[in-house]
């Protein structure tokens, strides 16, 4: 019984000794293994330089172009016209000889008052010698004075005859030059609306004539600037820029007029500015965007648009460090002109700010430039494509220099963002 006691509690030990073993093993296999260190690359983003530049305080508007004269032109006397002297949308000088209407009736009518005029001068010479003769007879009591007058009253009369004569002269070369109907104004023709052979009187238009040089440009803005407009206009006279979708030219000139009220319907203002169009690239009629120059801010700083975020705290952008990392700054921002804005606070000239690729940045992230990249890339691809066929290895690699295997190629080194024009 004893001897049978003593070889279980040895079996007992040496299970319990293989048990702790297997448990001191099994801890060891599962101890943990040390973490491997991973440094994120630089990630490709668009950068630009904030400048500091001269910037124009504007309001924004719409508005369209408008002839400074407008004129339909219309015959002012009746009759055949007889010839056209212009061809639809010339370029037409004022004074120059548009239509003739058939001019002999009134050269006619021109003579007829002529021979009236120089019978009543007749008849007066003739009257005005009976008078003075007469005038003898009265002092000796040979007429009456009754008579006298009459013969007195006649040469009045013929003299008043003349005085109409002369007016009908007038009227008659009057009407006689407007058989020959002139531009009224330097301008362009527009469509011909009467073909010769056409007998045509006052109520008929024969053409219109537009001005083009230069040309006004009606707008309207909103009654909240009216204030602001009236301050700039005491200070001097305001600018007006006209911009047309599409060009990339500019058209100025001043303000010539602001309206004496306030259309309670649209809650609007109207004005009025004077655009020079000596290139004529401007056309009466044409709808454009207006920009009106209040003042000008000097050395603002500017950005473009598509470096400025919008977050919980209010406007962001992303700045380029010394170390080619971002820091996120806040900033007011003011004007937005085309795809600039002028950043009130937050940054200074010289700043290099993320314009695209700020999806998912953070502070501290690092950053390269993309367009260094990419002028990489092409010079890398252009020196592939110089190399002879079979002499490159594959990409990322280079041939090692005792013929074995190929060695990795060393990165390219990338300047700091700072260093890179915008």
């Amino acid at each position: 019984m004893g001897c049978r006691t003593k070889s279980l509690k040895r079996m007992v030990s040496a299970a319990g000794l293989g048990i702790l073993m297997g448990g001191v093993a099994l801890m060891a296999g599962c101890k943990p293994k040390q973490a491997t260190s991973f440094t994120m690359p630089p990630r490709p983003v668009g950068m630009a330089k904030a400048v500091a530049q001269d910037v124009p305080i504007i309001i924004e508007a719409f508005g369209t172009l408008n002839p400074l004269n407008n004129v339909n032109v219309k015959p002012q006397v009746s009759g055949e016209l007889k010839d056209v002297c212009f061809n639809e949308g010339d370029l037409v000088k004022s004074n120059a000889l548009l239509c003739v209407i058939d001019p002999r009736p009134y050269q006619a009518a021109l003579e007829k008052s002529e021979a009236a005029l120089a019978s009543d001068e007749v008849n007066l010479r003739l009257k005005k010698d009976t008078l003075e003769r007469n005038k003898g007879l009265l002092e000796k009591n040979f007429i009456s004075k009754q008579d006298y007058e009459k013969l007195d009253v006649d040469v009045a009369s013929t003299e008043a005859a003349i005085l109409q004569d002369k007016a009908g002269i007038t009227t008659a070369k009057i009407n006689l030059e407007y058989c020959y109907i002139r531009a009224p104004v330097d301008g362009i023709t527009g469509k011909r609306k009467v073909d010769r052979g056409n007998v045509v009187g006052p109520s008929d238009l024969l053409v219109n004539v537009k001005t083009m040089d230069p040309l006004y440009v009606d707008f309207t803005v909103p009654e909240r600037h009216l204030a602001s407009i009236r301050q700039a206009m005491a200070a001097g006279v305001l600018a007006v820029m006209a911009v047309i979708p599409g060009d990339t030219n500019s058209y100025a000139g001043p303000v010539s007029f602001l309206d004496n009220g306030v259309d309670n319907t649209t809650g609007t203002v109207a004005l009025r500015g004077v655009i020079p169009n000596a290139s004529r690239a401007l056309w009466a009629g044409q709808f454009v965007q207006v920009r009106l120059v209040l003042s000008v801010k000097k050395n603002a700083v500017v950005v473009p648009y598509l470096s400025v975020q919008l977050g919980q705290q209010g406007a962001y952008v992303f700045v380029v460090t010394a170390n080619s990392t971002v820091d996120l700054k806040l900033v007011t921002v003011g004007q937005k002109t085309d795809d600039e804005i002028v950043v009130e606070k937050g940054l200074a000239a010289g700043d290099i700010v993320v314009t695209t690729g700020q999806m998912g940045l953070s502070p501290g992230a690092p950053v390269m430039d993309l367009l260094v990249l990419q002028q990489q890339m092409a010079a890398q691809a252009a020196a592939g494509a110089g190399a002879p066929h079979g002499a490159a290895g594959a990409p990322g690699t280079a041939p090692d220099a005792s013929g074995g295997a190929p060695a990795t190629k060393p990165e390219a080194k990338v300047s700091h963002p700072a260093d890179a024009k915008p």
